[in-house]
């Protein structure tokens, strides 16, 4: 019995990715003269606290107290638009579409992060918020002989998903991601994840925060 059916229709319209993770990685213009405001009030505060080393995730390195977001000055004024930004436009993804006019309010913490020479960030979670994120501000000068060096690496949260046999697919359960000046990510707070020891020169400055969501 030969298949008359037709083999050449496209999968696409007949594949859901059930259960998928959303990751947003977006990398803001202009922000050089940003990140360079960020990274000296960053610096700055870290010399006048000498609390902030392993303190939460960092293993060596140093992270401010969870109040960042609240300091005055314009850079992170405009650090936490951005933040809403990213937010407000993933909830609007999400949301089922029913006709009904929905507002929400967003409660933000965040701190800042530095790591040197050998320090990392253990795998870890963000618990009691909905969404976290962090935004890069500097990479420093990673060596490029040493693999993964200061990387975010995101973990698959589905245990058996190594089952998988193709690599390099879209089912992979490890993803890296670039320390690009500029850029932010935006996750559910439940997603494993860990930096990866930094080798090199200078410092790796970025800012993480964490993002509840109340609707109105």
């Amino acid at each position: 019995m030969s298949d008359n059916s037709d083999s050449d229709f496209d999968i696409r319209k007949s594949l859901s990715l059930l259960f998928a993770t959303p990751l947003v990685v977006h990398d803001w213009p202009e922000s050089e003269q940003l990140n360079k405001e960020l990274a000296d009030l960053i610096v700055r505060k870290e010399k006048s606290d000498n609390r902030g080393y392993g303190t939460r995730s960092n293993a060596g390195g140093w992270q401010s107290s969870g109040n960042l977001i609240q300091w005055p000055e314009t850079c992170i004024q405009t650090l936490k638009s951005r933040i809403e930004t990213i937010v407000f436009k993933m909830i609007g993804e999400l949301v089922r579409k029913d006709g009904t006019a929905r507002t929400f309010t967003l409660l933000i913490d965040s701190w800042a992060n530095i790591n040197r020479q050998g320090d990392y960030n253990v795998v870890h979670t963000h618990p009691n918020c909905m969404w976290s994120g962090v935004y890069y501000v500097q990479p420093g000068k990673p060596d490029k002989t040493i693999p993964y060096s200061g990387l975010l690496e995101i973990l698959d949260p589905r245990e058996a998903a190594n089952y998988i046999q193709i690599r390099n697919t879209v089912l992979d359960g490890r993803e890296f991601v670039e320390n690009v000046p500029g850029r932010m990510l935006l996750w559910p707070s439940w997603l494993k994840h860990w930096v990866h020891p930094f080798a090199g020169e200078g410092e790796r400055i970025s800012i993480a925060y964490n993002v509840n969501v109340i609707e109105n």
